[in-house]
């Protein structure tokens, strides 16, 4: 990283794009571990120099050029945002005239060619709401604003035409649509953009001691938040970095932020006293106008934690979906409705699997495994039945035979090559279909349609101390887990998924996951 930014002196507007391009090279970012600061600084010091920034004189850079290098990225990342939401909008409105149409040909020849266009003022309520804003937030959350956003909007149109003949039909039919659509193509536009250099804003990554590399990893993992680091620092001068140069001077770091043109910052500093976080805090907003400042413990449920302030007293209100009755209720008919809904349409499905399993394979038809439900109550959770008669004998031997096996098994409580599975159920694992029976589970309420994935006692000393949240909710037939890589992921990280899951519940994140989980079950990655 550091010949990135030396070969880069003085940055005009358009040289972002090399210096990002060169840092997505791994080869091009990699620094000795625990080569001393002065190594990491040493290009910095020279690109500065070049630029006649050394002396601290970092408005040597002409405003026009700052301000146009700020407008030209901040309108290349978000402009794909805004033609996206166009894009829906404008396909909405044409689905909202095919409906009108359909409906009533002749109120559809009166709106004329122009209807579809009526719902791109929703753009303008996008941009107060904060959709536009620097700093990604959430999809769930972006998912509940646009809901709101699109549901008041259009059925406040909706109701204010129903003098105007069958027009309600039309913003009725607009807002279905728009509801799916609009946050669709976000997510899409989103994953599309993170693959291209030019996309997203330059960072400054500000971390303490060893917690500083974990926290520089940590976001250049996630490219979909649009922030790109390129220079990191320590308050406390003890990081070292091997994926980032580390500047602690205060003069080269404000001279390096000046012509790099940063304007946003990460922030995670654990293990400080208050005076001094907000000492910090004030030491760097004088740099960086966007400060991203991370909660120092994953047990904050940040997610819907709305930040309070009354007088003196100021604070982030933690709120716990799970004890609201209304949202319980809520959850429980959506169960009841899927699972009817899924044993209505899909019986001739079930009976064919049925009837695929009876001829392929000697035994029964269906496999029930006790498992751990809510309030540590067991439950036998239905599946197809996969495997082949005396599995477990099976099983023995084959770990026995093999010790690489013994060691995934331990360590993931599943094998990737199993023997124990039949052809028919090999392909029924794969889809996922050998979890329909769950849905019966689900009807009785010993389990739910999404949740964390149910565990056997075996599994209990692996959750430690977050067995106690794994307790607090009912079992999944769908989760973040089976959405976020299945069994390409680590234990300990489906773990952290369950804690995640419980301590953020919503119907929103519900909604998501579900989204999540038919694209899953196209793409069937880690389903084995």
């Amino acid at each position: 990283m550091s010949s990135i930014i030396e070969a880069n002196v003085g940055l005009e507007a358009d040289d972002f794009e090399n210096l990002i391009a060169r840092e997505d090279d791994p080869s091009s970012r990699r620094v000795a571990a625990g080569q001393p600061e002065e190594a990491h600084a040493q290009p910095l010091l020279k690109m500065t120099a070049s630029a006649g920034l050394l002396d601290g004189d970092a408005s040597s850079i002409p405003v026009s050029t700052r301000m146009n290098m700020s407008v030209r990225r901040t309108l290349r990342t978000l402009a794909p945002f805004v033609l996206a939401d166009s894009v829906a909008l404008a396909v909405a409105g044409c689905g909202a005239t095919a409906a009108l149409w359909l409906a009533h040909p002749v109120a559809g020849e009166s709106i004329g060619y122009l209807a579809p266009l009526t719902l791109l003022p929703l753009l303008a309520f996008y941009w107060l709401s904060g959709l536009y804003s620097e700093i990604w937030i959430h999809p769930v959350v972006e998912l509940r604003h646009l809901t709101h956003i699109n549901s008041v909007a259009l059925l406040a149109a909706a109701c204010g035409s129903l003098v105007a003949g069958p027009f309600p039909l039309f913003f009725l039919a607009g807002w279905i649509i728009t509801t799916v659509m609009v946050p669709t193509l976000r997510v899409i536009t989103r994953h599309l953009c993170a693959r291209f250099t030019w996309w997203g804003f330059p960072a400054l990554v500000i971390g303490s001691g060893a917690g500083a590399e974990h926290l520089i990893r940590t976001v250049l993992d996630a490219p979909h938040s649009g922030l790109r680091p390129v220079v990191a620092t320590d308050p406390g001068s003890q990081c070292r970095s091997a994926l980032l140069p580390v500047v602690n001077d205060q003069r080269t770091l404000e001279s390096l932020i000046c012509s790099e043109g940063i304007r946003h910052a990460v922030i995670s500093v654990p293990n400080i006293t208050a005076i001094h976080f907000m000492q910090m805090i004030d030491r760097y907003t004088e740099m960086v106008p966007h400060i991203l400042v991370l909660s120092d413990t994953q047990a904050l449920p940040t997610l819907w934690g709305a930040s309070r302030s009354g007088g003196r007293i100021s604070g982030i209100e933690v709120r716990n979906g799970l004890l609201m009755i209304t949202l319980g209720f809520f959850k429980r008919f959506i169960d009841l409705l899927f699972a009817v809904c899924v044993f209505t349409i899909g019986l001739p499905i079930f009976l064919a699997i049925m009837l695929a399993i009876k001829l392929t394979s000697p035994g029964p038809i269906f496999f029930g495994h006790t498992r751990i439900g809510r309030r540590g109550r067991l439950f036998k959770a239905w599946k197809f039945r996969t495997m082949r008669p005396n599995s477990d004998h099976l099983l023995q031997e084959y770990l026995a035979k093999n010790p690489e096996a013994q060691a995934e098994w331990q360590r993931d409580q599943k094998l990737r090559h199993d023997p124990r599975v039949t052809s028919i159920g090999r392909l029924l694992r794969k889809t996922s279909l050998d979890e329909l029976p769950q849905m019966w589970n689900v009807l009785k309420g010993e389990m739910s349609l999404i949740g964390p994935r149910p565990i056997v006692a075996d599994e209990i000393h692996r959750y430690g101390e977050f067995f106690r949240l794994y307790m607090t909710v009912k079992p999944g037939v769908t989760g973040l887990w089976q959405v976020s890589g299945r069994n390409d992921i680590g234990y300990d990280d489906r773990v952290q998924l369950d804690a995640f899951y419980v301590r953020h519940w919503s119907p929103w994140l519900d909604v998501y996951i579900l989204a999540k989980t038919a694209l899953a079950l196209m793409d069937r990655g880690g389903a084995y």
